[in-house]
């Protein structure tokens, strides 16, 4: 009885996994982040309220181009605030922040770069993950202070932006009395208030971007400490009731209806440059006998101008390589063509195999995939959204995700029967072994008195077949069961990989995946919805000892891995010794610290992909599970090698990006 105690005590945004495992043909909805990862490895924190030492000047315009992926500018905005009203003329105090920058959430973003707003905060952890049907306060966005002593009522002051409700993971809920969800804009006048200026109440759907433009025409806003910022509202325990915000631009001489802006750029980001997958295995690339670069790598662009002429734009694809391999790079694409005016989500499209990569087995490669248009425009700020990359690893996994989640999937829980599994399959160009799996839990931090699993460790098992006609076989060729250590102080360890016990030996196609043991617990694993392109089909073995192929309700990719190892064959030892340790966040941003969990070791140093000492940790720090990467080390695929109290070395991949 009690995983179906469990089962009916976790929140509605699991239970309908639960409820939908029973029908057929099976359908799965992948649910909103109850925590990010994504976010832990952000930028900077943000400058406080009193850090900067002059107002800012106009004009203001952010369309978030950069950071690429973090927390907005601290040249423009502040990391929190401290009090809005409440509407009954008494001040509420809130930390607030929490805004997060990238170009992986919005639906047909303005320009590449979009701001949102949500449930989580900016280290990916939910406001209040202890329950979810709190709806209160979530994120702000603060912009850093402006001065605007020198101007009048008369200087024709107008800020404009554009704003979306929901994301790619979905729409927020319709706001009610019980289920405040709205996204709200405020100024600040000159005794310290904030004014609600517009709100827009959640309807339970998603909208496209949209305009809004309001003039400072009140004295009190006059002023050289004033400010905006855009509040929101929502459920506080995941990413659901998400709002974004794009193109924000505050200056003079404008007019009621300056929202259309002379600006050509890029939206939604590069594809993949493989066509099957996100990233795959060097000495598999090698061995293939066709290319398995994409023919049809794309972005697009938009034309914000709403009427005119078509404008002429030219555009160039290029890529180069990041790693020491001494590729010289190559063009991609090379195109141009009239852009009409209000064009939206144009496709810009390029062969990747006109620039052939080195077939070198031997070495993990990381290569930069970029396309930078030619629009003619002079403004300075808005030629920064003219470019766009994307970054490929040939390495040692197979990959059909980016690295990232928007939303989360779980194996729909069962109360008996046997192990449930999901699995994608490979075709591999040469036999080969896989000597891992990678996966990237989205835990539930739930208390358990509201049938969550609070900082409960999970059990998984990952497993390997054969093709038996277009399916994987009823019985695993190996499997490997592993615990996955839920960190409480952090959204998640990111990847964690588990080493197969002994390599499992491939050809052709395989299949990979990972299952559960039947009694109602929850496997909810990170869902990619960026990459549908290289989303392979998923098969599922259920109740009824048979693989069926289900339907997802939003396209995406699971993120989980094959680590192969070209036939390679290490000892169980030292397998088992590598097994003890896992590095995270990985991949990790350059110059940032990165922990090391397992046993004691005695000294830490990173190795290139040729075996070379980069980095060697501090004799001050020696054997400290936290390694403060340097600033200089370049992008690329690395090796952590731990030296054991005992002479021993332990092994363990890092991507650094």
């Amino acid at each position: 009885m009690r995983p179906l105690l469990r089962l009916v005590t976790l929140p509605a945004v699991l239970l309908g996994l639960a409820a939908r495992a029973q029908t057929t043909p099976l359908v799965l909805t992948p649910q909103p982040l109850l925590a990010d990862p994504g976010r832990v490895a952000s930028q900077l924190p943000l400058a406080p309220a009193g850090q900067r030492t002059a107002a800012l000047a106009l004009p203001f315009f952010e369309d978030f181009t950069l950071p690429r992926d973090g927390q907005p500018s601290a040249l423009r905005w502040q990391n929190q605030t401290t009090s809005y009203p409440d509407g009954s003329g008494l001040t509420q105090n809130y930390a607030g922040g929490g805004a997060y920058v990238s170009n992986r959430l919005a639906r047909e973003p303005l320009t590449r770069g979009t701001v949102t707003l949500d449930g989580l905060r900016a280290n990916g952890l939910a406001y209040t993950p202890g329950s979810a049907s709190i709806y209160s306060a979530t994120d702000t966005l603060t912009s850093q202070p402006i001065d605007l002593s020198s101007y009048s009522t008369g200087s024709n002051l107008y800020l404009s932006y554009a704003w979306q409700a929901g994301t790619l993971a979905g729409s927020p809920v319709a706001s009610g009395s019980g289920t405040p969800v709205f996204l709200t804009l405020e100024f600040l006048d000159n005794v310290g208030r904030w004014n609600s200026i517009w709100t827009y109440n959640a309807e339970g759907k998603t909208t496209a971007f949209r305009q809004q433009i309001f003039a400072l025409n009140q004295s009190s806003y006059l002023h050289s400490n004033f400010r905006f910022r855009f509040r929101t509202s929502g459920n506080r325990a995941s990413s659901r009731d998400a709002f974004g915000l794009d193109y924000i631009y505050l200056n003079n001489n404008r007019a009621a209806n300056d929202t259309v802006f002379q600006d050509i750029a890029t939206s939604r980001g590069l594809s993949s440059p493989l066509q099957s997958f996100t990233a795959m295995p060097a000495w598999q690339y090698a061995a293939s006998t066709t290319s398995p670069l994409n023919p049809t790598l794309t972005a697009t662009v938009n034309n914000l101008l709403r009427s005119g002429n078509p404008t002429p734009i030219s555009w160039l694809g290029t890529v180069r390589e990041l790693t020491g391999g001494g590729f010289g790079g190559g063009t991609w694409v090379a195109n141009n063509q009239p852009l009409l005016a209000g064009a939206r989500q144009v496709v810009i499209t390029g062969d990747a195999r006109t620039a052939p990569l080195p077939t070198d087995a031997t070495a993990a490669r990381r290569y930069r995939y970029t396309l930078a248009l030619q629009t003619n425009e002079t403004n300075p700020l808005t030629l920064p959204n003219d470019t766009t990359y994307r970054d490929l690893d040939l390495a040692n996994y197979y990959a059909f995700d980016d690295g990232t989640a928007e939303s989360f999937l779980t194996l729909p829980a069962i109360s008996g029967g046997p192990v449930t599994y999901y699995a994608y399959p490979v075709v591999a160009a040469k036999n080969d072994q896989v000597q891992a799996i990678r996966l990237a839990p989205i835990f539930n931090n739930i208390p358990l008195a509201q049938g969550g699993e609070n900082y409960q460790n999970r059990s998984v098992i990952v497993a390997v077949w054969a093709d038996d006609n277009g399916k994987p076989g009823t019985t695993p060729l190996a499997t490997q069961t592993a615990v996955l250590t839920n960190t409480a102080s952090a959204a998640g360890p990111g990847f964690v990989e588990i080493t197969f016990s002994r390599p499992v030996a491939v050809s052709g196609r395989f299949y990979f995946g990972y299952g559960q043991v039947s009694g109602g617990q929850f496997l909810p694993y990170g869902f990619d919805l960026n990459n549908t392109t290289t989303a392979p089909s998923l098969f599922y073995f259920g109740q009824n000892n048979t693989w069926s192929q289900p339907t997802l309700s939003t396209p995406g990719t699971i993120m989980m891995r094959a680590v192969m190892n070209n036939n390679v064959l290490a000892t169980q030892a030292q397998q088992a010794i590598n097994a003890q340790f896992n590095i995270y966040p990985n991949p990790a941003p350059t110059g940032t610290t990165v922990a090391v969990s397992g046993p004691a070791f005695r000294r830490a140093a990173v190795l290139d992909v040729l075996g070379r000492p980069v980095w060697q940790q501090p004799a001050a720090e020696a054997g400290r599970p936290t390694l403060r990467l340097p600033a200089s080390l370049a992008a690329g695929v690395y090796l952590v090698q731990l030296t054991l109290p005992d002479g021993s070395i332990a092994t363990r991949r890092l991507a650094v990006e």
